[in-house]
């Protein structure tokens, strides 16, 4: 149902760029950014990938177990000898459709994490970037897509989805700007 794919667009394009512009604010190419930009992410994605494991609905996801980022990113942090910090509380976490927004928004950072990494490797810089990397040469997003646009969803459930999914970008920016 593209309907689902069309409210989650609509529902966040502003908010993906109010985010991008907030990662963006200290270059990731800087030992500050780049760090600055892992503890934005730990501070959300644990809570949130933790939730997705524990739903039928997210399994239901081809590779589901094998898309979850966090163990990436605690290496990651890990080698960049950063502690992770405290894990924000995710509320907005709490029903079946909110696995379908949430799974939009982690796929879509997948994306951008791939062209992040050409980024740092583009300037030299040798960071761990096994979050970054994560489902290098999969087609996650590809069938992602095509698991989202076959499910039957009503236009309530889409409008339910489409609110996780602002939820998780709220908690992103307010994670970024902890950041600083």
């Amino acid at each position: 149902m593209d309907d689902i794919l069309q409210a989650l667009r609509n529902s966040t394009g502003s908010l993906h760029k109010e985010l991008d512009d907030a990662v963006m604010t200290a270059p990731i190419t800087s030992a500050a950014g780049y760090e600055r930009f892992l503890n934005m992410h730990a501070r959300v994605l644990p809570a949130v990938e933790s939730w997705m494991a524990s739903q039928p609905l997210y399994h239901t996801l081809p590779a589901a177990s094998a898309r979850l980022r966090s163990e990436a990113l605690t290496r990651d942090l890990e080698q960049m000898g950063i502690s992770a910090p405290k894990v924000m509380p995710m509320s907005f976490l709490q029903d079946r459709t909110s696995v379908l927004g949430i799974s939009y928004v982690l796929e879509g950072s997948r994306l951008g994490g791939a062209k992040l990494a050409q980024v740092i490797k583009s300037s030299g810089k040798t960071y761990p970037v096994s979050f970054l990397q994560h489902g290098q040469g999969q087609s996650y997003w590809k069938s992602f897509l095509a698991w989202l646009t076959a499910r039957d969803e009503t236009p309530e459930n889409a409008r339910e989805a489409a609110d996780a999914a602002v939820n998780l970008f709220k908690a992103y920016l307010q994670s970024a700007h902890l950041s600083r």
